[in-house]
């Protein structure tokens, strides 16, 4: 077995021992936000909590991609996976939601266990396996969002929300020393001598048109996938009769089976027909699926269309990854990975916080009336930039600066 095939493997375990961690927890947040004493401003404060830490994360996120491509994509996997970890076990003595807001900010400002680990496999496969091995890795992280949240639902049943956190903390430090034995980087990084500058790298960015635009859609597409989560939790309690923690940890895992099983697919699809129409035909069908599930009065109704929508919205997060690995040279794809990974934190700080205000104003439907509408205009939108999105466009440092 070669050394790329091998760290992929142990990859996929790293990721799927560190998705299951952070699927813990993050459907019960309004639950424990609730416990908090937030009172009836829980969609706000959902919201408000749900963004804290990809705020954080959007600012710093440029930074651990240029420091992965000069010392490591390893290194960065460890300094995320350790970060986090601990930062899990101290929310066990949080007490008031400020408290909550500012450990989740700091959650987010060391975050990038997942995103270093797309960049090693970038970065670290022959060409010709590049799409399908990232594909082989997103199934990774998606079955452990299978079982997170459904293991979190019975740990926090049964143990307590707040010793569930723990329990992610501990088993994100597990991911990560399997990272450390486990895995050797193939292409060496760049080195302590390179000189590396974020703004150098934005500006690098910024001139390849190609991964601009990508970027764009990456913002609006998490925006508008994001505002549902400080909602979704608070609709299930509205029409399952039984323990809401249980319920939300089921259905949110069959968004996650439906992922596991269709990325492969997706990944083949778009190595043969191209990763930019996979992501518009991907967009289109994930907003029909999430409109009638505004309407829904049941968890088994509701259950079955969040099963089709991970079906389908599994394209959209293969054709990124794979479109931001095709569109930049690979000595970029770290920063490339850390720049897309802030670009998707944006969004993911903008959503909630709409969905959270939405929710408390108009009602917690009009968040999937207008989620799903959205997908779908963006879906048919990418449909004049498919040209532009389907070719490969890199920009070396030397040429950015010559524009300067």
């Amino acid at each position: 077995m070669e050394q790329w095939q091998k760290n992929l493997y142990v990859l996929w375990f790293g990721t799927f021992i560190a998705a299951i961690s952070f699927s813990f927890i993050s459907p019960f947040l309004p639950v424990f936000l609730e416990q908090l004493g937030t009172g009836s401003n829980l969609e706000a404060w959902s919201g408000a909590i749900f963004s804290a830490s990809f705020l954080s994360g959007c600012i710093l996120s440029p930074v651990w991609g240029s420091l992965a491509d000069k010392y490591g994509r390893k290194v960065m996997i460890i300094r995320a996976g350790f970060g986090m970890g601990t930062i899990n076990l101290l929310v066990y003595l949080v007490q008031t939601p400020v408290q909550l807001f500012i450990l989740r900010m700091l959650n987010g400002a060391v975050s990038g266990f997942i995103p270093s680990a797309i960049a090693l496999v970038a970065t670290n496969t022959p060409e010709d396996k590049v799409g399908t091995s990232l594909g082989i890795l997103k199934t990774g992280s998606a079955t452990g969002n299978i079982l997170g949240p459904l293991v979190g639902g019975v740990l926090s049943h049964y143990i307590g929300i707040r010793h569930t956190f723990v329990v992610a903390g501990l088993t994100i430090w597990a991911a990560t020393l399997i990272v450390l034995f486990g895995v050797e980087e193939v292409t060496k990084p760049l080195g302590k001598s390179a000189k590396i500058s974020v703004i150098d790298d934005l500006r690098i960015a910024w001139v390849n048109t190609n991964f601009r635009t990508l970027m764009l859609f990456v913002t609006l597409t998490n925006a508008t996938v994001a505002i549902l989560q400080p909602v979704l939790t608070p609709f299930i309690m509205t029409i399952t009769t039984g323990d809401p923690s249980l319920a939300t940890g089921v259905l949110f895992s069959l968004t996650g089976l439906a992922t596991v099983l269709a990325a492969p697919l997706w990944s083949k699809k778009g190595s043969s027909v191209g990763f930019a129409n996979t992501f518009q035909i991907s967009m289109i069908l994930s907003g029909v699926l999430n409109l009638p599930q505004a309407f829904t009065t049941n968890t088994i109704s509701f259950g079955l269309l969040r099963f089709a929508y991970g079906l389908v919205y599994a394209g959209a997060q293969i054709s990124i990854e794979g479109l931001t690995a095709t569109t930049v040279a690979p000595d970029f794809r770290g920063r490339a990975f850390g720049i897309s990974h802030s670009f998707s934190n944006l969004g993911s700080v903008l959503g909630p916080i709409i969905g959270g205000f939405v929710g408390s104003t108009l009602g917690i439907k009009w968040v999937f009336i207008i989620n799903g509408s959205l997908l779908v205009c963006f879906g048919f939108f990418s449909r004049t930039l498919q040209t532009g999105l389907s070719q490969v466009q890199t920009v070396d440092k030397a040429d950015c600066l010559k524009m300067d």
